[in-house]
């Protein structure tokens, strides 16, 4: 039996005709028509195709043998597959599919995720775990470190004000029960009008130190030397004296002569930690008693001002808290309820606003006890001398004494009108100023030692100091 043409009897076996059904030459690029029934018969044909198995395709395409003659090998037959088209073209084998899993993108975002993660992880453990660990700590890089932060950090001091400061209304109620009005009425000499005997009354204020109804106050307040009368906080009229002052400083120091219930005393501050810009209040009675505990506000302005005041200076605290006539001798009180001055001096002019004065704090200090003793009393009216007058009348530099009151402690060691004290207790002295300097630091009963000039001639007297009446 003469073999077959595998591709012939392939065709003839599936029944697919070798020649198309029209002698006209098929235009590869031009598409050809085919019905539903025949594209649907085609794909049943290739199906069947598919599934015959290839073990009867060779059976029944191998061709017998001659006897004695060894069968020849069978010869592949390329498959036939269908490309949705009208004709079967030969084709080699497809490339066999790997099998289904994850795309590539898909692994590299995988990989990106799980290496941020750990990155995140390395840097978390780095700067929390790691460092508090024995390994670390025991390493030349945390030995390093902890020798790096072992250096003492910049210290920023803030000041205690900020945690203790009170409100206004927490300091005036702390405050204001101790702070009186300051009444001094003192007689005047009459006019044409009025030729009688006048009194004038003049208004300032004060505050008190103790318990023991100490208070203190403006030495301009109360010296006119007049009748005193101290108002307290509930209204109460006492009877005060000067215990003593310190005409250079502007200050002085009145007692209650009368024992009542002290509604309030103050905290003094140290008006040398003052600072530019703190806040301050000031209470006091401004114009009259019918103001009385007017309570202002404003900041320190400045903590050292040189101002001239009647020919004298004074180192004060400038302050834009509004201070006026009456005001005088009143607390200036800083955020902690402490008196950190006394309020003595304004800029009086109608273009100018807000230029207080309080002579700081402690200058009162330093000389309360001195100021917290009894007045001790001399018994002159004298004149300083300085080097021009001196040398106008021919007259050593001291003090001229201008008047003597009779049996007062001058009085009686025999000073005269016209004596020129150039010593007192051992001291030169030029001035008032001076000589009441020295007797602040005595005790009622001493006796000091005076050189006086007197008509030319150096004299030497005793004189016991007294309590002044």
């Amino acid at each position: 039996m003469e073999p077959r043409n595998e591709h012939e009897f392939d065709v003839e076996k599936k029944n697919i005709p070798l020649e198309p059904e029209s002698s006209l030459p098929v235009d590869p690029e031009e598409p050809i028509a085919v019905s539903p029934e025949e594209l649907q018969e085609a794909e049943d044909r290739v199906e069947e195709a598919k599934s015959a198995e290839p073990e009867e395709l060779a059976e029944e395409s191998q061709p017998e043998a001659p006897v004695g003659e060894e069968p020849a090998a069978p010869v592949e037959k390329p498959p036939y597959l269908y490309r949705g088209g009208s004709v079967y073209q030969g084709q080699r084998e497809p490339a066999k599919k790997s099998p289904r899993g994850f795309s590539r993108l898909t692994l590299i975002a995988v990989a990106l995720v799980f290496t941020l993660l750990g990155t995140s992880l390395g840097i978390y453990s780095a700067y929390n775990i790691l460092p508090g660990t024995a390994f670390f700590q025991n390493s030349e890089l945390g030995k390093l470190i902890a020798k790096s932060q072992a250096v003492e950090p910049v210290k920023i001091t803030v000041p205690q004000l900020a945690s203790e400061k009170l409100t206004i209304p927490e300091i005036v109620k702390a405050v204001q029960p101790a702070v009186v009005t300051v009444s001094v009425k003192a007689q005047v000499q009459g006019n044409f009008f009025n030729p009688g005997t006048q009194y004038a009354e003049s208004i300032g204020t004060g505050f008190i130190l103790n318990e023991e109804g100490l208070i203190a106050t403006n030495y301009h307040v109360v010296e006119s030397g007049g009748e005193i009368t101290v108002i307290l906080y509930n209204g109460e009229e006492v009877p005060a004296k000067v215990l003593n002052y310190d005409q250079a400083s502007d200050l002085a120091v009145i007692q209650l002569t009368k024992t009542v219930d002290i509604p309030g005393t103050v905290t003094l501050g140290n008006s040398d930690n003052l600072q530019v810009g703190e806040s301050v209040i000031a209470i006091g009675n401004p114009l009259s008693k019918e103001f009385a505990g007017t309570v202002t506000s404003g900041i320190v302005s400045a903590t050292d001002r040189t101002v001239s005041v009647d020919g004298a200076e004074y180192k004060y605290i400038q302050t834009d808290a509004a201070i006026n006539g009456g005001n005088s001798g009143g607390p200036l009180i800083n955020a902690r309820g402490e008196v950190i001055g006394i309020n003595s001096a304004k800029i009086s002019d109608a273009s100018v606003e807000g230029i207080g004065f309080a002579i700081p704090i402690n200058v009162l200090k330093n000389d309360l006890e001195s100021l917290s003793k009894a007045q001790l009393y001399i018994g002159i009216s004298g004149r300083s001398l300085n080097a021009a007058m001196s040398q106008q009348y021919n007259l050593p530099q001291g003090v001229l004494v201008v008047e003597v009151m009779k049996d007062s402690p001058a009085y009686v060691s025999a000073l005269a009108v016209g004596d020129v004290i150039t010593e007192f207790d051992g001291k030169a002295v030029a001035s008032v100023e001076e000589i009441n300097t020295i007797k602040n630091t005595k005790a009622a009963g001493d006796t000091v030692k005076l050189k006086v000039f007197r008509d030319g001639t150096a004299l030497e007297l005793s004189l016991t100091l007294v309590e002044k009446p």
